[in-house]
């Protein structure tokens, strides 16, 4: 049975120039390098070792019993038994092109000031965790740690560090490498509040050995165990053993540290403003274990990135890049139906999961006046006309979002359902004391005009905003629309220097309110607590949630704080979908369900692969018309049939 190993197949280069297509002249389409698997491919995940060439790396020197090798595990937890998460037939090699976001990230760091989702998808390839969380079963599986323990009292844990682990500069990583990174994380220095709300419940780790270390929470927390071994990125001591938290930021932010994933970036691979690539390392030390099979199958991704959403689609239909992440309803309905569609040489998908929608919507900093009165809150949410602009802009592709826990589990369902009532939100003003207008027939205050202003970074969200502005003219309120770079953007938010801004925050399987909604952090800086939201009672939630051990317990809580938040009306919430939308060039092969089951499309780098069959299809068709690929099937909804078939297996139907 083939058991992970891969066999290096040099293939010829297609180019599309050389198909007779100038349209897609820039389309890459070369096959030389890629690493084809043998057949037959085995899906049987016990063919693929969890520990494969177990202890080999291990340092003579450390005893079986400090972790070395001929370590039994004996009273220690592991999990050998998950499943493949990638499939194990992918290809290995070849380049992804994908577009960044419309300005260059203000830094590579994860942890400090001005970082967002993609810092961490990005740490997500290049670093790992003690363990990993499995995206199908959400079960706990080996990453740098083989096994672990958890006390009686699930405030104390000791990790087994696999000894063949290995940094990117080859160094062998250690139990002083988790206390390394501990003691960063914690560093004042690092501006990062919310990582020091987590990782400050926790006393200093100590290793116990060259691959024991241990760790004891200062308090009770069901969340304890998953925030140490799945949530802290493991660096470097031998880099960051006397790197203070000021200094991390200062020489980290366009650097990064050696890493013990899959990938790496070369700081020659780095052209800021312009394009970043990662490169896949070709010494990772888990190449073939089970958890890595089908998985970061490209050799290089390069993020390109293009200031403008409408450039960067013809960029993408020119093969410039290799897919684009769909935002916009009126581009799905309107304008993907074009030639490359029809004939499918371009693919569309909308790709149903389970990934945990985040809060979205236009968040008001509360600590500046108007905002701090929650009647002038809850008037704008009144005038801010959603209702209208799904039907007629986004021709109804999303639904209404009335929590900060859409469609999950958490939501309140009883949160009031605030809609466009204009009538409404004039009495709440009036209340508020802006009741008068002036000549101009402005609404004001003592005198005062009441002006208001919006900052965002994506000239698409114009659309909506426009419609907005239009609709607080009618009333006498004047909007300005402030139009920034996404790199400006985060700084202004960090620094809370800002009125209302549009911003979306991806959602989380296990939401950790402390680090974004508790009262402590409302004044911090480069919190996530952007609103200044603060409440005794949420605090108090927050406390009970995290000792909370039953998930029905936490449901509860949960839903009572999402009632809070909303009833709070520190955002204007906007709208949610449950799928991803791409349209992609047909050259890629993709696991079932294209994604994980609970990702985005953030995965991609991660999940798909160069299709040798597909890419030589392609090619073929870009220089003969009479090709036609085939569209495929616009909707893909494995995983919600996959819940189906898990709900029929714990509650079958007796028919």
């Amino acid at each position: 049975m083939y058991r992970g190993l891969c066999l290096c197949l040099i293939v010829g280069s297609l180019v599309a120039a050389g198909c007779g297509s100038s349209d897609q002249a820039d389309l890459d389409l070369s096959l030389e390098g890629l690493r084809i698997p043998p057949e037959p491919v085995s899906t049987d995940k016990n063919d693929y070792p969890v520990f494969p060439g177990a202890d080999s790396g291990a340092d003579p020197a450390v005893s079986p019993e400090d972790g070395g090798a001929g370590f039994t595990g004996e009273g220690w937890q592991t999990n050998t038994d998950f499943d493949l998460i990638g499939d194990p037939g992918a290809v290995r090699g070849g380049t992804l092109r994908q577009a960044m976001m419309t300005d260059f990230p203000t830094t590579l760091r994860y942890r400090g000031p001005n970082v967002t989702a993609w810092n961490a998808m990005l740490h997500g390839l290049v670093y790992e965790t003690l363990l990993d969380l499995h995206p199908t079963s959400l079960e706990y599986i080996p990453s740098l740690a083989t096994h672990w323990q958890i006390a009686d009292d699930q405030q104390s844990f000791r990790f087994r560090i696999n000894p063949n682990a290995r940094w990117s500069d080859g160094t062998p990583v250690a139990a002083e490498d988790v206390v390394a990174t501990w003691k960063l994380n914690v560093d004042p220095g690092l501006q990062d509040p919310g990582a020091m709300v987590v990782f400050s419940n926790f006393e200093e780790p100590v290793a116990e050995s060259k691959y024991i270390v241990s760790v004891r929470a200062k308090t009770e927390d069901w969340q304890n165990f998953l925030n140490f071994s799945a949530s802290l990125y493991v660096y470097p001591a031998h880099v960051i053993h006397d790197l203070t938290g000021e200094a991390y930021i200062r020489d980290y932010g366009y650097r990064m540290l050696p890493g013990t994933g899959p990938y790496i970036v070369y700081e020659e691979d780095i052209d800021r403003g312009n394009m970043l690539t990662i490169s896949r390392r070709q010494d990772y030390w888990a190449e073939d274990s089970r958890n890595n099979v089908g998985i970061a199958n490209f050799d290089a991704i390069e993020q390109i990135v293009v200031r403008d959403r409408n450039l960067e689609f013809e960029m993408f239909k020119r093969g410039d890049t290799d897919y684009f992440y769909v935002q916009r309803a009126q581009r799905w309905v309107e304008e993907l139906d074009y030639t490359n569609i029809q004939r499918g040489l371009n693919q569309k998908r909308k790709i149903f999961n389970h990934n945990p929608q985040g809060v979205q919507g236009i968040a008001m900093n509360t600590r500046r006046a108007p905002f701090d009165d929650i009647r002038v809150r809850k008037a704008l949410r009144h005038l801010f006309n959603r209702e209208a602009m799904v039907e007629n802009l986004m021709y109804n592709e999303y639904l209404m979002m009335d929590s900060i826990y859409p469609g999950s589990i958490y939501e309140n369902t009883d949160n009031e359902k605030v809609r466009f009532d204009p009538a409404e939100a004039l009495r709440l003003l009036a209340e508020a004391g802006w009741n008068t207008q002036n000549s101009a027939g402005r609404l004001t205050r003592g005198g005062t005009p009441l002006n208001l202003e919006i900052t965002y970074y994506d000239q698409q969200s114009e659309r909506f905003l426009t419609v907005f502005q239009e609709d607080l003219r009618r009333v006498g309120i004047t909007l300005n629309l402030r139009l920034v770079t996404w790199e400006t953007l985060i700084k202004l938010l960090d620094e809370r220097s800002f009125d209302m801004v549009t911003i979306a925050y991806t959602g989380s399987t296990f939401p950790n309110p402390e680090a974004t909604l508790h009262s402590s952090l409302a004044d911090q800086d480069n919190s996530n607590n952007i609103t200044g939201f603060r409440n005794q009672r949420a605090d108090e939630i927050i406390a009970e949630y995290k000792t909370a051990f039953d998930l029905e317990n936490r449901v509860r809580l949960l839903q009572e704080l999402d009632g809070l938040v909303t009833d709070a009306h520190h955002w204007i919430l906007e709208w949610t979908a449950p799928y991803e939308r791409v349209v992609y060039w047909n050259k890629f092969g993709q696991p079932r369900g294209m994604l994980s089951r609970v990702g985005d499309y953030r995965d991609i780098p991660s999940f798909w692969w160069i299709d040798p069959e597909r890419t030589r299809e392609l090619a073929a068709a870009l220089g003969d018309s009479s090709i036609r690929p085939g569209a495929g099937q616009t909707e893909e909804r494995y995983w919600l049939d996959f819940a189906r078939f898990e709900e029929e297996e714990v509650n079958p139907v007796t028919r």
